[in-house]
């Protein structure tokens, strides 16, 4: 009879440490920011982010981008949205530039392009990568910019 109050108490001990256990591991693993969802990175700070349109399908996109180290280089690439958030196009090498420094403000400004000048984007995804690789998950810095 004892050994059996034994055997559930240390059922309930058992549980008890799995269950700190797990919760501790996903503490763990949002404070490392596995889950992090923000589009933002502290690497680069970028402001005053706008895109303008200059007519022929083309689009003048402007910020100012302040690194927060030393970088080799910096590339930003644009995807064009449509109203049923469809991909009208990827605008890719947008603007670069090499070794930019830490907290060196940069005027960026570059031209991107949709290939149909029927559709209209109404919004873009703007995007920083510091490598040659124009793909989103490769990104440093993502924002959504609204367009009129």
């Amino acid at each position: 009879m004892i050994l059996k109050g034994v055997k559930k108490v240390n059922k309930k001990t058992y549980m008890l440490l799995l269950i700190v256990f797990t919760i501790t591991i996903t503490l763990s693993s949002v404070n490392a920011g596995l889950f992090d969802l923000d589009s933002t990175n502290d690497d680069i700070n970028v402001t005053d982010l706008e895109i303008n349109y200059e007519g022929y399908s083309t689009y003048e996109v402007n910020c100012k981008l302040t690194p927060k180290k030393d970088f080799d280089y910096l590339e930003m690439f644009v995807i064009f949205y449509d109203s049923d958030d469809a991909v009208l196009d990827k605008s890719t090498l947008v603007w670069n530039t090499n070794q930019p420094t830490k907290d060196q403000v940069i005027k960026v400004s570059g031209t991107a392009y949709v290939q149909n000048d029927n559709e209209k984007p109404v919004r873009a995804e703007v995007y920083f990568t510091d490598g040659l690789d124009a793909e989103p998950e490769s990104a440093i810095y993502s924002e959504n910019v609204t367009m009129g």
